[in-house]
Parts: structure tokens; sequence; C-alpha cells
């Protein structure tokens, strides 16, 4: 009988806090005591006015219930809190923060110079619009539905050499992007390969695959 009574208490006890809170209301803690001589008439104590106050007496504030309770409140606060870590995604889907940019264009002062960039002739400016779009490419890029436009969007991607390492350089920093050119044969070509044969296929894509 000891042992069904202290496995009663210890269910209730632990769902009390989770349906009422973590300090239940002397009020709820009768309802618990009464629930429990109500299903369990023979738990009753027949020597007290109410029947329950071995379980809970609120006037005291002691009983079964209540030393229950006492002790999971003094093991949750001596439980360290686990720190939830947050699953980013790694490589080319990741958002990171670009380091210094300089001042970057939006609506239609950005489309004018996403149409200046097609058709210029002078790199030195399209280095300089390249630096000013950069953000707006970097939305196209983590773009599911657009992630495959870069290309069409920025074409001179594709006859404008160091275009791709000034964008790189804008995201990682002078450090990182000069050690993207010594690994990139070694470590980052093979990547970058698997990564665009999972891209939408383009005629642009697989001529740029079958070049690699």
């Amino acid at each position: 009988m000891h042992r069904t009574r202290r496995q009663l208490v210890n269910i209730l006890a632990s769902d009390m806090p989770e349906r009422h809170g973590r300090i239940p209301s002397r009020q709820q803690k009768e309802r618990y005591a009464l629930g429990i001589i109500t299903l369990f008439p023979s738990l009753k104590d027949p020597f007290s006015p109410k029947g329950y106050e071995h379980f809970y007496n609120g006037e005291r504030g002691t009983g079964y219930l209540a030393r229950r309770l006492k002790t999971i409140s003094r093991t949750s606060a001596k439980r360290p809190v686990k720190e939830v870590s947050v699953h980013q995604a790694q490589g080319p889907k990741r958002q990171r923060s670009a380091t210094t940019l300089p001042q970057q264009l939006d609506g239609d002062n950005c489309r004018e110079a996403i149409s200046f960039l097609v058709h210029s002739p002078d790199e030195a400016s399209v280095f300089q619009k390249m630096k000013m779009t950069f953000q707006h490419r970097q939305d196209l890029v983590h773009n599911r539905q657009r992630s495959t436009d870069v290309f069409k969007t920025f074409p001179r991607f594709l006859d404008v050499k160091g275009l791709v390492n000034q964008d790189f350089l804008l995201l990682f920093g002078a450090e990182t992007a000069s050690k993207m050119l010594e690994k990139w044969d070694t470590s980052f070509k093979l990547k970058v390969i698997k990564e665009a044969k999972q891209l939408t296929p383009t005629t642009e894509l697989c001529r740029l695959l079958k070049a690699a």
C-alpha cells in the first residue's frame, strides 16, 4: 500500500507543474488531494476533517504532495539548464554576415546598376557596381526560387575575371579570401562542382560544368 501511494504521489506531483506551472496554487493542490481520495476511498483518512490532509493540508502546507513538490522544485533548481543549439546550414547555404560593405543599392538604383553591368565595357566600373549590388546578390543566392538566376542577373561573372574573388573577399575578408585561391584545386573545386550538380540544369550551367 505504501509503495502504491508513493507512486501515485510521484505521478501526480510530476503532472501538477506541467499543467499548472512550477508553483501550483493551494486550491490546485487541494483538488488533487481530493481527487485521490475520491478515486481511491481506501486512502481517505477517517480521522482528519476533510479526509485528504495527509496528502495535502492547505492550512499548514504539508502532506505527501507538498513534500514531493518541494523535492521536484529543489531538483529542478540544481539541474543545469541545457543550452539549445541552433543548427545552421553549412557551406553555400549558410547565411553569413559580410565583413565590411560599401554603400549598397536597392530599389530602382539597384535595377539601374544591374542594367549598367550587362552592357558596360569598363571593367573598373563593373567591379564597383558589383560591390554596390553585393547584398542584392546574396539575397538571390539564398532564395531557393531564384538562386539559379544569379548568372542570368549578373552575367559579368562569366567574362570578367576576379569578380567571384571580389564577392568572396566581401563575404569572408582578405585572409580567408586568399585561402580560397590557394585551396581551390585541392579542396573547393570538387565541392563547388558537387553543389552545382544539385541545381536546376541550364545550358549555361552545363557549359560551366563541362569547362570545370
